[in-house]
């Protein structure tokens, strides 16, 4: 059956709500605006000129003056509640540039080179194989994630909220929690690559413990002050980044022609597992974005255009992740006909690098450190996001300001990177295909929701009112049935060291197709389902 060949008829008209949005305060009284959102009463400090939270003297009274200072000086204090259109900024031609490096500088790193490596070094492909599945897959797995973006004008909403309309409340809250742990795994993750990079800066007078901590800090110093703070770290890191590609690039470019030779066919062995396994990797890692697309597009006016905006944020997820896992996978094959990088490519991404630059010289020191400054510009958005999905997933977490959430966020991931920097390659090639999975279960619902069911969208087929009102909200039929339809499905897909599906081990050497199926049987199942819903219950 065609998605376009099923009915359309409107559902049965909603329970009368009051569509004005919770968080618009124009033109009502005090006593009104008191019901819709928490309210800090201000006093004015003539000392200091500014204005400060009314309330007891004391240790309560300092928190709230200097909460209240920070929060004056730019520090993002709006954690899910959806964003009013008269607090957004105005819509110029320079408004896509944040947007754009935003996500590139997202991606312009190490981890996006270390993502190339693994497909020769755990995969076994050779150049061809690798190039061919870094493109395709990547290509294919960045769609989502622009289009998903471009609600975030239209409904003003952070993406997890945005899943409240299609799942419901309490499937949200779930797919809330598996967001949050996805999130601190790949931060974990990424934080254990900037710590290795100083420790080799340092020549290894400080350890791989200390050097993670030191690019967490950073991290979260700029994901507590939040966006206007992520920008400007983007705006500065992408361009630095992209210069030291470049020279990467020019400096070992007379030895790359090496990724096509007898050594690298020697070390590689293309089969079909090979291939669905780097797949499902390579989907992991990009794909995992599409659950906090749209919490960078709210400040965005609803009149932003959504091709523009699908474009800008395409080209600066695709084309960074595609150019640096080929750069990788290129040095990789290479380093097989090399001594010194394939010794150093044994202990760790940043070691090649190290190796790549001439180890020990004063410019290898500074590449490794430029690298960590690239780590923060993925880890400080991640942290930021985190903490907004955790308000999703622990609804109380609402009334704890959204800088205090990147603390907490913090205090959980860093001591896992720090647990787990022995084993990174094995956790990276682990961790990006299990993310992959429960993906499958999730984004269906949130593409066919605005496509399929609230076309078009915009704050009346999201009625802001009810974004946090489970009574009004879907109850969640369809996305449970179409997840227990699929978890059975991806389980029989999935290929990994601990498990193996029954349809994966029909594949010779076993290939894991556990996202591809689990999408289309999620899909197909949701479609007549939420149809269902919707016609039945109203929501």
């Amino acid at each position: 059956m065609s998605i376009k060949s099923l009915p359309r008829s409107s559902p049965p008209p909603l329970e009368p709500i009051d569509l004005e949005p919770a968080y618009q305060l124009k033109d009502r009284s005090k006593k009104d605006t008191a019901a819709v959102l928490p309210q800090t009463h201000y006093d004015f400090d003539a000392e200091s000129g500014h204005q400060v939270a009314a309330g007891k003297g004391g240790v309560l009274g300092m928190y709230r003056k200097g909460m209240d200072i920070l929060v004056e000086h730019g520090v993002e204090e709006r954690g899910i509640d959806p964003r009013p259109e008269d607090e957004r900024d105005e819509l110029t031609t320079w408004s896509y540039l944040p947007q754009f490096t935003l996500w590139a500088a997202f991606n312009t790193n190490i981890l996006s080179f270390s993502e190339g490596v693994i497909g020769p070094q755990l995969f076994g492909l050779d150049w061809k194989t690798s190039a061919i599945c870094i493109v395709l897959f990547t290509a294919a797995a960045c769609l989502p994630i622009a289009y998903c973006a471009t609600n975030g004008p239209k409904t003003g909403m952070r993406q997890m909220v945005q899943a409240r309309y299609g799942m419901g409340y309490g499937p949200a809250l779930i797919f809330g929690l598996l967001n949050c742990a996805t999130m601190i795994g790949f931060m974990s993750l990424t934080v254990i690559l900037g710590g290795q990079c100083l420790a080799l800066a340092s020549n290894s007078t400080m350890s791989h413990d200390v050097g993670i901590v030191i690019a967490a800090l950073i991290a979260l110093i700029l994901s507590f002050v939040g966006l206007k703070a992520l920008h400007i770290v983007s705006l500065t890191s992408f361009p630095i980044m992209i210069i030291l590609f470049i020279v990467l690039a020019g400096v070992t470019g007379a030895k790359l022609h090496l990724a096509v030779a007898d050594a690298a066919k020697a070390a590689t062995d293309v089969t079909a597992s090979g291939v669905l396994g780097y797949g499902a990797s390579l989907i992991g890692f990009s794909i995992s974005y599409t659950s906090l697309a749209s919490d960078f597009t709210t400040s965005l006016p609803a009149h932003t255009p959504r091709l523009k905006l699908f474009l800008v944020v395409y080209a600066g997820l695709c084309l960074p992740i595609v150019l640096i896992q080929l750069f990788g996978a290129a040095c990789q094959l290479a380093a097989f006909s090399i001594p010194e990088w394939d010794a150093a490519s044994a202990v760790g991404v940043p070691n090649l690098i190290f190796a790549m630059t001439g180890a020990g010289s004063g410019a290898a020191r500074f590449v490794m450190i430029l690298f960590c400054l690239s780590v923060v510009a993925n880890t400080a958005p991640t942290i930021y996001s985190a903490g907004l999905s955790g308000q999703v997933a622990i609804p109380w977490l609402v009334r704890v300001p959204r800088y205090f959430l990147a603390l907490l966020v913090s205090a959980i991931y860093l001591p896992i990177a720090i647990v787990g920097a022995s084993k990174f390659y094995v956790a990276l090639e682990n961790f990006s295909s299990v993310l992959s999975y429960w993906t499958a279960l999730y984004i269906p619902p949130t593409l066919l929701e605005p496509m399929l069911f609230r076309a078009p969208v915009n704050r009346e087929t999201y009625p802001v009112a009810i974004w946090n009102r489970p009574s009004k909200l879907p109850i969640g039929i369809a996305a449970i049935l179409a997840a227990v339809c699929g978890i059975p499905i991806v389980t029989a897909g999935m290929a990994q060291t601990w498990w193996t599906g029954w349809i994966a081990r029909k594949i010779e050497g076993t290939g894991d197709i556990a996202f591809e199926m689990g999408f289309i049987v999620v899909g197909l199942v949701y479609i007549p389902a939420r149809y269902l819903e919707r016609k039945y219950t109203g929501r």
